[in-house]
C-alpha cells in the first residue's frame, strides 16, 4: 500500500456522508456550504478525483479483477 492507495480510501469514506447527507437534505458542512446541493457535488468531486488517482495508479483490468466488485 502506498500514499496514493491511501488518498483513495480517504476521498471514499469521505464522500459518503456527504453524499448520504446531501441526500437526506441535511444541512452538513462541506467545500461547498451548508446546502444539500454543495453536499452532493462535494461528494462527487471527491469521486471523480478519487476515481482518476485510481486509474493513474492502476490500470482498468485491476478494477474488473478486483474479488469484491
Amino acid at each position: 500500500m502506498n500514499i496514493i492507495d491511501f488518498l483513495i480510501g480517504a476521498l471514499l469514506m469521505n464522500a459518503m456522508p456527504h453524499l448520504i447527507l446531501g441526500l437526506t437534505k441535511t444541512h452538513f458542512l462541506g467545500l461547498f456550504g451548508y446546502s444539500p446541493v454543495g453536499n452532493i457535488s462535494y461528494a462527487l468531486l471527491q469521486f471523480v478525483v478519487c476515481a482518476i488517482l485510481y486509474f493513474l495508479d492502476h490500470s482498468f483490468k485491476d478494477l474488473l479483477d478486483n474479488g469484491y466488485l
